[in-house]
């Protein structure tokens, strides 16, 4: 029997799981619009990204935050094509998991998201796209102001997505998370190679 038949729920992250990671070339764009050397630019972009994704800043008080880091003022059309850029290469879909989304939903399996991701991002998904509305529950770190590898995000998903820890799997691609999420009792997977998942964890 396929480990998939064991479970009753499936949580995804979302980055580098449900969709690839941004291209280097794509931070090049960004770090060209920002005027910024893209090494730099790419140091900056990570350094306080959790606090955007946990939204406790706003998206022009991080992009300001990273070009006064690099001594540049971003004037307001800097920023905004700077988080047009930012969210639209994170929505480039890894098709293969959302056939096997759709298989699992199928089945009658409960189904959820649990992402650090930022407000700009997040409200573009919903607003151009129904990937959310294909899971049962979703929990974007922004809205619950937690991040993982946080407890309390991972039991809002759990408490949203209502299914018994032990039966439940999280696949994320960073090994932090998936400890974060074995701390809570969930069969956690870290998620290297996409077909190596549907081949192990697929329904047929």
């Amino acid at each position: 029997m396929a480990p998939a038949k064991g479970f009753d729920g499936y949580i995804f992250d979302y980055g580098g799981v449900l969709v690839h990671h941004q291209a280097e070339a794509e931070q090049a764009r960004m770090a060209q619009a920002a005027g910024i050397p893209f090494e730099q630019f790419a140091e900056l972009y990570w350094a306080t990204r959790l606090e955007y994704d946990r939204g406790v800043v706003s998206g022009p008080e991080y992009w300001a935050a990273i070009g006064r880091s690099a001594g540049k003022v971003l004037t307001p059309p800097v920023i905004d094509r700077l988080t047009e850029i930012d969210s639209v290469t994170w929505m480039n879909f890894d098709e293969p998991m959302w056939a096997w989304i759709a298989e699992l939903r199928g089945a009658g399996k409960r189904l959820a998201i649990l992402s650090n991701m930022p407000s700009d991002l997040g409200e573009t998904i919903k607003a151009r796209t129904d990937r959310m509305k294909r899971f049962d529950f979703v929990t974007l770190s922004y809205e619950v102001h937690s991040v993982k590898p946080e407890p309390a995000i991972y039991e809002h998903c759990l408490e949203g997505i209502g299914t018994d820890p032990a039966r439940t799997v999280f696949f994320d691609d960073r090994i932090a998370n998936v400890h974060g999420a074995e701390m809570l009792g969930l069969q956690a997977v870290e998620f290297l190679n996409r077909d190596e998942v549907l081949a192990r964890y697929r329904l047929s």
